[in-house]
């Protein structure tokens, strides 16, 4: 049975993954690390006592537990540290915390290739928001404009989301149609990735939701999706398919897109 040590254990991904392995036999929960060091993991996410404790420090709890693989959703602040910590451990990892520009996340994880570690790191596990961008890269072609607006509470750490972030990439992929409107005030046309449009909305939504909005129009039509998510339990398929992804890998492997964890 593969060991998980789970890092940002008592955040709401974090608490959905306790649960899940908890639950599903599959694997066992190795440790985890998150501020309330000390507590049990399963009360923390709500379940009985699973004789766990949260560790007080990320590289002692990893190194003592060895897991099989780490699984990172703490925090942006923290996430490139945590991310060195791994490889000074030499420990496999599924990172889904958001917030590293990609060319620091493309720099780490060809040190881990290099290291012969595994490592996957998406900026959106879930099924829904994945799919989309399979359409998007079809239909971008024949929409030159586009724009993405990321919806999450005002606790979110970093603006845009990652998955905004990742969706403005798909739609750069091609050349944006011209805007001629001149700002009046600084960041009204948004953030500018690629020659996408970029809005990051921070209101006050429950904790666990998360909302993005993609807009492509071509003369005359505009096609708006939306994909909502209420729970943070949509993350939790596509974190132990990439767990199980990464253990079937030969070493080396850096895995970037959702496509790479189907194939």
């Amino acid at each position: 049975m593969a060991r998980i040590f789970l890092s940002g254990a008592s955040g709401n991904v974090g608490k959905a993954l306790v649960r899940e392995i908890a639950a599903g036999g599959e694997f066992e929960l190795a440790g985890g690390w998150c501020l309330e060091a000390g507590k049990d993991l399963g009360t923390l996410a709500g379940i009985a006592p699973l004789g766990v404790a949260a560790s007080a420090s990320l590289e002692e709890g990893v190194a003592a537990s060895k897991p099989d693989v780490v699984v990172e959703f703490s925090a942006a602040a923290v996430m490139e540290d945590n991310l060195e910590c791994y490889l000074r451990l030499g420990a496999d990892a599924v990172i889904g915390t958001t917030g590293l520009k990609p060319d620091k996340l493309a720099e780490l994880g060809a040190r881990a290739a290099a290291q012969g570690l595994r490592w996957s790191a998406l900026p959106n596990y879930a099924l829904g928001i994945n799919l989309v961008a399979k359409f998007l890269r079809e239909a971008r072609e024949y929409y030159p404009y586009a724009s993405v607006t990321d919806r999450h509470p005002a606790e979110m750490g970093n603006a845009p989301s990652g998955t905004a972030a990742m969706l403005a990439g798909i739609l750069s992929e091609r050349e944006a149609g011209t805007i001629r409107s001149k700002e009046t005030y600084d960041g009204a046309l948004g953030a500018n990735i690629g020659g996408t449009q970029v809005f990051a909305e921070r209101l006050s939504y429950p904790g666990p939701f998360s909302g993005h909005t993609i807009r492509l129009a071509r003369k005359d039509e505009v096609i708006t999706i939306n994909v909502d998510d209420f729970s943070s339990g949509v993350f939790t398929g596509g974190v132990l398919m990439a767990v199980r992804k990464l253990l079937s890998s030969p070493r080396g492997v850096f895995i970037t897109s959702f496509d790479e964890l189907t194939a």
